[in-house]
């Protein structure tokens, strides 16, 4: 006892020294089973230690809770936060013993207890027993196996038994026997106006054992903040005042709720959920970072609400003068000004007090890690040691110097302890503010490298492919003037030339000194005056053209006496520049044309290639008796020089590739073999010296430009072979039946829309367009009325070739009723033919019609060409092979001829010749068929048909065939017999030993 009283007081010092609210370093508390039953006198403060137990009435058991005098400990339970399950407590250890971290999460945990099984015995026995409810219980009152046990008479009817925790047994139990007892039966614990009770009657004496399963309970428990359900603290809290903000690492003091117990944060929208709940006492609450548990926004309470934040800090790092230009990564010079910027959006606001000159508000530093690994606050011309945060974002402005070490730095900014003043806190006394400072993270980290300001230039790449451009880029003095320019430039060749318009570029005239030179009367600028950025850089372009020799050039930047300062001196340092050089190079040209290289004039041929040279392709082909050097392809029919091909240039796409579709239809060339040309450049077609062109393509005086020798060009070539279109027709069939139908196919080559179709008979004439196919072909599908006279008809077929018009043309309008046939003088240009063809005396008759529209468009003056063929009406006719007489189940075919067009459907019918009235209840099946097939074409003039029949259970009889045209009248029968058995066919006799 003596020594109890010494640990109680040493646990009472200990806990004041450490300003924690348990009452001893193991103090003993009980849980709840539900967390609405929790008590302030069982709350566990942060920093404590404590044995955690239960009541009785929470053993599930009925048994446990007996063993201990103060109830038993919860061992092994592994207690959560109630709301998210994401922060936890930890364990109970093996004697129940938890220890609360200081930072732990205020608010409510749950945790699972479990309990063991526990058996009870029911001794049925003959004597007359006494039953107690429950004796007065211990664990020396057990019995050897450690069970419950109940002595009840043999026969009782009714008995409530309660367990040592005043629960009676559950309803359902069952008692079952144990062996070697003389037990037989089940007890089974039943009910009666609410209970339990169990009966021995029908069972016989022994021992009846009823085992409780394993069970678990859930159990609560409270934490709260070390001064809150305890003793008090001399913790400072800063006064928040509703709507106002606070911050993780905080303790606050809620100055228009001083009864304020829970901080609670809801989910948006209209179903709010709770998301994170802060428990506190009296209106104060310390906001640990598990508290928050990084759930940040508007927190209620009864009666107003507050911001909870983190107490964020970043940094940025970019080129003074030059918002948004960061410098992390990148690479600065010594003399370059760099703005760095504290951003702090929640913390300085809060704490901003400018009447004391920014001393009492929030403050950060900024250490700078040097290449060599120290540390520093002080980076150049800048100190950055207590920077006093003025809003949301704090600039300070700093240049590395001469004296910097060059090599790679890193920055990063974090809050400093700084003055608040005693109206923010409860205890009215001005403090140092150090929790951000000591807690709250740092922020981000911004690296650049610092190079000495030695002038360089380099190039994106070593060499380029002409008509392409390049860039190069400086390095010097930050805001500093440079010259830049081909060095050694030849004044007699195409160099690369400056951009127009580039950032940097100096156009005032008192910095201007732009390096340039005129040839062939044309001003190329292959050199300026650039100011470097913030930096120290600037990238410039030079371009180059389809034109610009190919070579190595070299690209050099100079700096100017005075420090660059032209207005004074315009004098370049000659100790001070770089070079660097750059390859410009040929590209290639190739073309390819679609098809076989084998065309008909009127055909559209596609011309494709690729072109890294330039950004434009000029075509020209040679061909015989055409222009030695070759001619203008895009200008045809017009014949120009390939020297003016300026006229018409293909442009090449991005991906280097280019494409021409050719027209062939009017290029007024013969047929024959050409050979097309695609070049990067114009030049003087295939010739191998240049020449100077004054006029345009079109014969307008232009300034001077020189087409090129074809070596000076990089070109490609394709040959083509161009054919004389070609026309054919042929019919469906040379014959063709009244009410039938005819189709006329064929070829078109050159590819024309359209042709005409004339049709000329006696008394006879009609004309059709044709729709030619992509591929040439077409179809044209002519009724036949079946009012046609049987008689031939001549049918003229007509191309428009080259120029895609008729020149034989069928005019119905201008002398109406009259048709009739003419030349266009609009389209040959040459005399004028004419004749009639339809709706007066003076018309021809059908085959000389059609005779002279031939010889019309024979003609020298057309381009027209036509093809002619016949075709004859005649009667529709079928023809029937009779089949002669057939044995019965036989299968045989049925055919026949007809003049009907292929493809006609035709019907035959198989029936019987005679016709019976039969029972109704007869079971006769009709013998016979009906079926369509089509016409296919025969071998001679006439197209053949034909079905197969099968005569399986067909009656004996007469039958007749009746063949009947479906698109055209006509109808044909004949009959056959089917007879039982053919007769048989004489052997020929064997003669001769």
């Amino acid at each position: 006892m003596k020594n109890t009283k010494i640990m109680a007081v040493l646990v009472v010092l200990l806990a004041a020294a450490l300003f924690i609210g348990a009452a001893s370093a193991a103090d003993t508390k009980y849980v709840a089973a539900n967390p609405n039953n929790l008590v302030s006198e069982n709350d566990l403060v942060q920093g404590g230690e404590y044995y955690l137990n239960f009541t009785p009435t929470m053993d599930p058991t009925g048994n446990t809770s007996r063993l201990l005098t103060k109830g038993a400990n919860l061992t092994s339970v592994f207690f959560q936060y109630n709301i998210d399950k994401t922060r936890y407590l930890g364990s109970t250890d093996t004697a129940g013993k938890i220890t609360i971290p200081s930072d732990a999460q205020t608010g409510v945990y749950v945790g699972t207890a479990m309990f063991n099984p526990v058996n009870y015995i029911i001794n049925v026995t003959t004597d007359k027993v006494e039953v107690v409810t429950y004796p007065t219980w211990n664990k020396d009152a057990l019995s050897s196996s450690g069970a419950q046990e109940w002595n009840v008479s043999q026969s009782t009817t009714s008995i409530a038994l309660r367990m040592p925790n005043d629960a009676y047994l559950p309803v359902g139990a069952q008692f079952t026997p144990v062996s070697n007892t003389g037990a037989e039966g089940i007890i089974t614990v039943q009910t009666a106006n609410g209970i339990p009770y169990v009966s021995t009657a029908g069972v016989k004496p022994g021992q009846y054992k009823y085992t409780t399963g394993t069970n678990s309970v859930q159990v609560y428990v409270k934490v709260v903040a070390q001064g809150g359900g305890g003793s008090s603290t001399d913790q400072f809290y800063r006064n928040v005042s509703s709507g106002k903000d606070a911050f993780v690492f905080e303790r606050i003091n809620l100055t228009a709720a001083p009864k304020a117990s829970m901080l609670t944060l809801y989910s948006d929208g209209t179903n709010k959920q709770v998301i994170n709940q802060i428990a506190g006492t009296s209106g104060k609450f310390y906001l640990t970072e598990s508290v928050v548990g990084g759930h940040y926004g508007n927190y209620t309470y009864d009666g107003g609400y507050i911001y909870i934040w983190y107490p964020e800090i970043s940094l940025e790092a970019e080129l003074a003068g030059s918002p948004g230009d960061s410098v992390d990564g990148k690479t600065i010079n010594k003399n370059t000004e760099v703005n760095f910027l504290i951003n702090s959006p929640k913390v300085a606001p809060v704490f901003l007090n400018t009447t004391t000159g920014y001393e009492q508000s929030a403050k950060a530093k900024v250490v700078f890690t040097t290449p060599v690994a120290g540390k520093t606050t002080i980076f150049g011309t800048g100190v950055f040691t207590d920077v006093p945060l003025k809003g949301t974002q704090t600039g300070m402005t700093a240049a590395p110097t001469d004296d910097a070490v060059a090599g790679t730095y890193t920055a990063q900014a974090e809050y400093i302890k700084f003055a608040l003043n005693k109206d923010n806190y409860d205890k009215g006394k001005e403090v140092t503010y150090s929790i951000f400072a000591d807690y709250a993270k740092k922020s981000n980290t911004v690296s650049f490298t610092v190079q000495s300001s030695t002038l360089t230039i380099t190039a994106a790449k070593d060499s380029v492919v002409r008509s392409n451009p390049f860039t190069v880029t400086i390095s010097g003095d930050s805001k500093k003037i440079y010259k830049v320019f081909i060095d050694s430039a030849s004044t007699s060749e195409i160099n690369p030339t400056l951009q127009n318009g580039q950032s940097g570029y100096q156009t005032a005239s008192d910095k201007a000194n732009d390096v340039k030179y005129t040839l062939n009367g044309v001003e190329y600028k292959i050199g300026g005056n650039f100011e470097t950025d913030a930096s120290g850089q600037r990238t410039i372009q030079f371009n180059t053209a389809a034109n610009t020799e190919d070579k190595t050039y070299t690209i050099k930047v100079q700096g100017y006496l005075n420090g660059g300062d032209v207005t004074k001196d315009a004098s370049l340092d000659a100790g001070d520049y770089d070079t660097v050089k750059v390859k410009v190079e040929k590209g290639a040209v190739t073309i390819s044309a679609s098809g076989d290289g084998s065309y008909y004039i009127g055909d559209e041929i596609k011309l494709t290639g690729t072109n890294t040279d330039s950004s434009l392709i000029y075509l020209f082909l040679t061909g015989q008796n055409l222009d030695d050097n070759g001619i203008v392809l895009k200008t045809l029919p017009n014949k120009y020089p390939a020297m003016y091909g300026n006229a018409n240039p293909v442009s090449v796409k991005t991906d280097n590739t280019w494409e021409y579709k050719w027209d062939t239809s009017k290029i007024a060339l013969d047929t024959g073999a050409y050979t097309i040309y695609a070049t990067s450049r114009i030049t003087n077609g295939k010739s191998s010296s240049d020449v100077t062109v004054a006029t345009d393509a079109n014969g307008k005086s232009v300034d001077p430009y020189v087409a090129v020798k074809l070596s000076d060009s990089e070109y490609a070539t394709v040959s083509v072979n161009l054919k004389q279109p070609f026309l054919s027709a042929v019919p469906s069939g040379t014959i063709v039946a009244k009410g039938d139908k005819i189709y006329i196919r064929g070829t078109a080559e050159g590819d024309p829309s359209t042709l005409m179709l004339y049709i000329f008979g006696p008394n006879f004439f009609e004309d059709h367009s044709i729709t030619v196919e992509d591929d040439g072909t077409y179809e044209k599908k002519i009724e036949i009325p079946s009012s046609m006279s049987s008689n031939q008809y001549f049918v003229v077929v007509q191309h428009p070739m080259y120029n895609g018009a008729f020149d034989a043309v069928l005019d119905k309008t201008t002398k109406s009723p009259e048709w009739y046939f003419h030349t266009s003088n609009v389209n040959t240009g040459g005399d004028a033919q004419a004749f009639v063809v339809w709706g007066s005396s003076n018309k021809l008759q059908g085959s000389q019609a059609a005779d002279a529209l031939t010889k019309m468009i024979d003609s020298a003056n057309i381009d027209d060409i036509y093809t002619k063929l016949t075709f004859t009406v005649a009667e529709p006719w079928i023809k029937i092979n009779n089949p002669g007489d057939k044995a019965t189940g036989s299968k045989f075919t049925i055919s026949g001829t007809t003049n009907l067009a292929v493809d006609d459907q035709i019907l035959i019918e198989v029936m019987s010749s005679s016709f019976t009235a039969v029972d109704k209840t007869s079971t006769s099946t009709t013998s016979g068929v009906s079926q369509t097939t089509k016409v296919v074409a025969g071998e001679g003039s006439d197209n053949t048909w034909s079905v197969d029949v099968d005569t399986t259970n067909w009656k004996l009889d007469e039958y007749t065939i009746k063949v009947n045209g479906i698109e055209v009248d006509v109808t044909t029968t004949t009959n056959f017999n089917l007879v039982e058995k053919l007769p048989d066919t004489p052997k020929p006799t064997e003669t001769g030993a």
